[in-house]
């Protein structure tokens, strides 16, 4: 599964680079349980933190039409399926079912597994924005053997 992460377990969080050796893995794990939804927002030292909640997926983030899609994998019969629904606009028509706003100190982002020390993780993905302050909407896509959570960033 090219281009997909995975955690161990613990759920992914995102947070600007420059902040992100801030996050104690194991000693800050308590602050994200409060999270139930499939995207939350705390705050960790003044500091915007993002956290995906729900259960842990295998995740992979797209850049689509001016948005960051971070897609999680809840089922589907293999990979390729999912990618030929990546090539289309795969939330039109979708009611988004959370919304969160966020404003951050600066549009450098990086996505992370929760449970490690972002100095010690080996799963980290970048994420560019285009300015400091986003809507992050959150659609369920099922249709058929298919059902992804994704969130778009825009």
């Amino acid at each position: 599964m090219n281009n997909w992460i995975e955690t161990s377990g613990s759920p992914f969080v995102i947070v600007e680079q420059q902040y992100a050796h801030q996050w104690n893995g194991l000693e800050d794990y308590n602050a994200i349980c409060s999270v139930t939804d499939y995207m939350g927002k705390i705050c960790k030292d003044n500091h915007v933190l993002l956290v995906m909640g729900d259960e842990p997926m295998a995740t992979r983030i797209v850049k689509k039409d001016g948005a960051i899609l971070i897609i999680r994998w809840m089922y589907a019969p293999d990979y390729l399926t999912v990618e030929r629904l990546l090539e289309n606009d795969i939330v039109a028509g979708l009611e988004p079912i959370e919304k969160i706003e966020v404003k951050w100190d600066s549009t450098e982002l990086v996505l992370f597994d929760s449970l490690s020390r972002y100095c010690e993780t080996s799963v980290k993905k970048l994420l560019s924005l285009q300015k400091t302050s986003c809507i992050i909407k959150t659609y369920h896509y099922q249709k058929g053997e298919v059902s992804l959570i994704i969130h778009s960033i825009q």
